[in-house]
């Protein structure tokens, strides 16, 4: 790679200050003066232009200073970008067990801002440690303050504003089951409104991020508390309307923040939900009183998030109710990392894309990603720099179409390929006519392989079906030499399906050599790929976050294990005539009969887990 030399004097401090940073990873030489191939110059829009005397970046903004520098990286001349929004940032999901190591955060603010973003969120439930409560963030591999000031120290010289997104309502279930947690615990979920203890902990919180992060802003949280109020408050004070209390509590936090000199934003939903008849945040004919909103406090921002709206008129819609709280909503989007074991582009793109569209129409200002790690953080998060970048692409006012382009971006930002991070994203297969909240390769990584309820719900009985998921799998496994877990995970259900789909043949003709054949092929070369799909998860782990959390994963893989060495004794049994028949494998097919979700916890077992 070149070397991409810049002169001091004619360079801004805060370019040359990013400059330095990223010349930990990236070929940027400063020079006191003399002949430099990188020029900085201040515009009107983002131009990356070759010259006799080299690359000139003209910039608007210090984002789009250090874009055209990743750009030069990657040999790209361009005209004419300009970002859409003011604040254009992602959140990092630090809460589903999966806590960033500093040294792969900082990697990721590094590629951030070569990329053209300004902001990342820390989303942390009970990941951060707080005085005197060691129940908060116990074993969960939380960051100290001292941690946190360490990243926002490397954020802000890259130019990156680095907020704390914390919770101080709901989304506490981890903390709250801990017996530390009974003065404030309301219900499973959510902290107990009107209780002073309450207030005593979340000024801890504050005090904590107050102190760690430069940003005056902070994400409070608020979001999907539907049973607030419902527990012990219930049984303290009776029956209070949801909007009032909500509001009170929200009041309380936020004099906290404002003591703090802090600037909060909220999750929007529970007040679209509170106001619709059937508790649907995107129901566009809920009903919100005007005193309740009046009594939202002004200095609060409210973030609007959407990852599943295909309509661009429900986008705008929902961008106008916000706006008759009179004030301007921020726009949480979504890069599809959550129950997936590698980012999905194409239920990304479905939805980000009228998405953006609205929020240029409406004058939304502010916007981000978030990448969320529900049911574990199995994702191999590698993969979704090519969301990352390609969402900067529509940012910047561009189609995201350009494959070669972001291939040559992704290599000199040193990012997993976007070739095969696409060719991976394949591998999550649409089922026709099937909701794919959850992909469909988690469902079969933990389908379990006697009950096989994700076999059922995914219609994998079909024969079609079955055929055209095999060969979404075959085509990718060939080509992701940099993305071996993924490839790891590709075998792995490839392997199930096999075994399944030979099993059920089988069995029902009660043809013992077919049988034979499963215990003596198919379940060992499952378990093969299992162990390997082990190592490689183990690796992907180890490379990004804390040790912490990774036992979540590691505990279902065994079980998974044990469950084909179940099947193969089962089978043993029936071909030694000590059983005659397995009944989980005769139970047919019923459209009826599956789990309402489809986490791991939903199909690794028909009772109690």
């Amino acid at each position: 790679m070149n070397t991409f030399s810049w002169s001091v004097p004619e360079t801004d401090p805060g370019i040359a200050t990013a400059l330095r940073t990223l010349a930990e990873e990236y070929p940027f030489k400063e020079t006191a003066g003399g002949t430099a191939a990188l020029h900085f110059r201040k515009g009107d829009a983002l131009n990356v232009e070759n010259g006799e005397d080299g690359i000139t970046v003209t910039y608007d903004t210090l984002a789009s200073a250090l874009r055209g520098a990743g750009l030069a990286l990657a040999g790209q001349t361009i005209r004419g970008e300009k970002c859409a929004f003011d604040l254009f940032g992602v959140m990092l999901d630090n809460s589903r067990n999966a806590v960033m190591t500093l040294s792969y955060a900082k990697a990721v603010l590094r590629r951030l801002a070569l990329a053209g973003y300004n902001m990342a969120m820390l989303y942390t439930e009970d990941t951060y440690q707080l005085p005197d409560e060691p129940h908060f963030g116990f074993l969960r591999g939380a960051y100290s303050q001292a941690e946190v000031r360490e990243l926002d120290d490397y954020a802000a010289g890259l130019g990156i504003e680095l907020i704390g997104c914390i919770q101080t309502l709901g989304h506490l279930g981890i903390f709250l089951r801990s017996a530390g947690s009974r003065p404030v615990r309301d219900t499973a979920n959510v902290l107990l409104a009107d209780e002073p203890e309450t207030y005593r902990l979340i000024e801890k919180m504050i005090a904590f991020w107050s102190g760690a992060c430069r940003s005056r802003r902070i994400h409070i949280g608020f979001d999907e508390t539907h049973d607030l109020g419902r527990g012990k408050y219930l049984d303290r004070h009776g029956w209070v309307r949801s909007f009032d209390l909500f509001n009170r509590h929200l009041q309380q936090v936020c004099a906290l923040c404002r003591a703090a000199g802090l600037q909060p934003m909220i999750w929007s939903d529970m007040y679209f939900r509170m106001g619709s008849k059937t508790q649907d945040y995107y129901d566009t004919g809920t009903v919100i009183p005007d005193d309740v909103k009046a009594a939202v406090p002004p200095d609060v921002s409210l973030v609007y998030w959407d990852y599943y709206h295909q309509d661009p008129s429900v986008y705008d819609r929902m961008i106008e109710i916000h706006q008759s709280f009179g004030r301007q909503p921020l726009m949480g989007s979504g890069l599809w990392t959550w129950f997936r074991l590698t980012y999905d582009h194409g239920q990304t793109a479905a939805r980000v894309v009228p998405c953006v569209e609205s929020c240029r129409r409406k004058g939304i200002r502010e916007f981000f990603f978030t990448l969320w790690g529900d049911d574990g953080a199995y994702c191999g998060f590698d993969s979704a720099f090519a969301g990352i970048l390609w969402g900067a692409e529509l940012a910047y006012g561009r189609d995201g179409q350009d494959a070669g382009r972001l291939d040559c971006v992704s290599r000199a930002l040193k990012c997993v390929s976007y070739n095969q991070a696409m060719t991976a994203s394949e591998m999550n297969y649409q089922i026709p006519g099937q909701d794919n909240g959850v992909g469909t390769l988690s469902v079969m990584l933990w389908d379990d392989p006697l009950l096989g309820f994700g076999w059922r719900k995914l219609k994998l009985d079909q024969p079609e079906i079955r055929r055209d998921f095999l060969a979404a799998l075959e085509k990718p496994l060939s080509c992701l030499n940099e993305l071996p877990y993924a490839a790891a995970a590709g075998r792995l259900i490839q392997a199930k399906l096999l075994l399944r789909s030979r099993l059920l043949a089988a069995y029902a003709k009660r043809d013992l050599a077919g049988l034979r054949a499963v215990r003596e092929q198919d379940i060992p070369a499952v378990l093969a790929a299992l162990e390997q799909f082990a190592l490689e998860f183990r690796a992907q782990w180890t490379a990004h976050y804390k040790y912490s959390g990774m036992e979540t994963v590691q505990v279902r893989l065994g079980g998974q294990q044990v469950r084909f060495r179940e099947l193969d004794l089962r089978l043993q049994e029936l071909e030694n005539g000590v059983i005659a028949s397995i009944p989980e494998l005769e139970v047919p097919t019923d459209g009826r009969c599956h789990p309402s979700s489809l986490r791991y916890v939903d199909l690794a077992a028909a009772g109690l887990f």
